[in-house]
């Protein structure tokens, strides 16, 4: 009698771990992008450079890639900034609720005439994570 009790405190225990590895799937997945349509991002990345003042002068797209369960999305952006506008722009990017990963970062230096700006080249990135198939009992 003693074998079928432990497998079934094995088996509860199972699911419940599988229960809180689900659980932490989906909070990771809560900062992930929503869609798999790099468009997404571009709206996301849009929305925090007109929180830091930044207006973007190129937006580009690159289509998603695929890893394995993943899609990799991502866009390159072309700005001019002060260091001070870079610097807040590249913190809301980092303190996004949503995880978003700065793949590149080019800088030229604001040349004579030109204000005090620097011209940056700037390669962001996101993944998406399709919902995981639910199981019988689900």
């Amino acid at each position: 009698i003693q074998t079928p009790i432990a497998q079934e405190q094995a088996d509860q225990r199972a699911q419940s771990d599988v229960a809180a590895l689900l659980q932490q799937v989906e909070s990771y997945r809560d900062r992930l992008s929503p869609e798999a349509d790099p468009s997404w991002l571009v709206r996301a990345v849009v929305k925090l450079s007109e929180r830091s003042g930044i207006p973007l002068t190129t937006l580009a797209q690159d289509p998603p890639q695929a890893y394995q369960q993943l899609s990799r999305l991502s866009v390159t952006l072309q700005l001019k900034a002060s260091y001070h506008q870079l610097g807040s722009f590249l913190d809301e990017l980092e303190r996004s609720e949503r995880f978003i990963r700065i793949d590149r970062l080019d800088v030229t230096p604001p040349h004579n005439g030109e204000e005090g700006l620097a011209s940056v080249r700037l390669v962001v990135s996101t993944f998406y994570l399709p919902p995981m198939p639910r199981g019988p009992g689900s």
